[in-house]
């Protein structure tokens, strides 16, 4: 592999279109399982390179050790953590209230960026795993519809048209079964339920999309949690470091050093001389912190960020696809585009609130998201253009 192929799996990893790639999510989606997950991958290279390659924790050793004595030692503290005591304590006697104040993380945090890195990629592969099982495969009609900008010949545009006007209309012929007359209500009953898990119910792929909108909620609130079990110690957490460094910032544009990121610690070994057991106490500095303390500031800034975010849109989604008003305004919106009288309009219009599937309304919602928007307005005509040859009632 050459360096521009290298470049051009990274373009796409983090979320730009490459020939070949589809888009079958929103923008905000692609926030956390694209965009975040290249940076936490990003972030754990980079530590895994300065734990492996450089030089993370440098301790100021007895001067009756040589250099052997001091390679062990920083090796030594590094595997088995320090503990930190601000300056202006004593440092406790104790044993056990030393190992309160022990940092336990830096020696797992590129393996944690990893863990969080896949907890950010899983509801991105349960929507493909599921997605196209639904009856739309939504990726593929937003590369069609994105083909369509390319083409100067109407007859190559009506061609993605009558395609997309195709996968549309057989998924609308797959969700009336439930609804046919002729049919007992316990009949009608049980095939909604059954069909509703082969996704035949109209909204089910609607439905999917909110339930892997959550589990994106969840697992920010999850992942904030756990980086407070996780990197908190002794009186210290997490939340709190991410809010006084976030005021500090604000009030003079200055980074302190953090209590949860100690720059200076303390480590506790013993060493063999002559059958003999010693006891040293060594001061070191955790250079790698000093990166540590950056990184997950960003992180924690844009975790609360990105929640805030998901949050209000997922609540905007809902109320545009799952209330009919809004799914009124958005018909109304497009067919105002299309050239016909007044009564062909408004017929048009019953006809799409009356029968048209929440499922083809959000495909064709997410296809103007990611592609030409222009292109929607002439998909909904050309539906209902059918529906008037095939003499059906409108």
């Amino acid at each position: 592999m050459n360096f521009t192929e290298v470049i051009d799996n990274a373009k796409r990893f983090a979320g730009k279109r490459q020939k070949g790639d589809s888009y079958d999510d929103l923008l905000i989606d692609r926030l956390h399982n694209r965009y975040t997950v290249a940076v936490l991958v990003c972030f754990c290279i980079a530590i895994s390179t300065y734990q492996f390659a450089g030089q993370p924790l440098e301790c100021w050793v007895p001067a009756q050790f040589n250099d052997n004595y001091e390679v062990y030692t920083n090796l030594l503290c590094y595997i088995q953590n320090t503990y930190h005591v601000p300056r202006h304590e004593i440092i406790p006697k104790d044993p056990e209230l030393r190992r309160e104040r022990t940092l336990k993380y830096y020696q797992w945090i590129n393996f944690v960026l990893l863990l969080q890195a896949l907890c950010f990629s899983l509801p991105r592969i349960i929507w493909q795993s599921f997605n196209d099982r639904i009856g739309i495969s939504i990726g593929n009609l937003v590369d069609v519809s994105n083909e369509c900008e390319s083409y100067d010949e109407e007859d190559n545009r009506n061609k993605v048209i009558q395609y997309i006007s195709d996968c549309l209309e057989r998924y609308q012929e797959y969700v009336s079964i439930a609804h046919r007359p002729g049919v007992s209500l316990f009949e009608r009953i049980y095939r909604r339920f059954r069909l509703f898990c082969h996704a035949r119910t109209g909204a089910s792929l609607a439905c999917l999309y909110i339930f892997i909108r959550i589990l994106y909620i969840l697992n920010l609130i999850l992942q904030i949690l756990f980086l407070q079990y996780f990197l908190s110690y002794h009186d210290i957490n997490y939340i709190e470091y991410g809010f006084n460094v976030f005021k500090k910032l604000l009030s003079d544009f200055s980074l302190p050093e953090s209590r949860l990121f100690p720059r200076i610690t303390l480590c506790d070994f013993q060493i063999r001389e002559l059958g003999e057991r010693h006891k040293y106490t060594v001061e070191c500095i955790l250079v790698i912190n000093i990166f540590i303390e950056k990184m997950y500031f960003l992180l924690w800034l844009w975790f609360a960020i990105l929640l805030i975010i998901t949050i209000f849109h997922t609540i905007h989604i809902i109320h545009q696809i799952f209330f009919r008003h809004s799914r009124n305004v958005y018909l109304a919106q497009h067919l105002e585009l299309i050239p016909a009288s007044h009564l062909t309009r408004r017929k048009e219009f019953r006809y799409y609130r009356r029968y048209f599937p929440i499922d083809n309304l959000f495909t064709l919602w997410v296809i103007s998201a990611n592609s030409n928007s222009l292109i929607i307005a002439e998909i909904i005509d050309e539906l209902f253009q059918r529906k008037l040859r095939n003499g059906s009632e409108v």
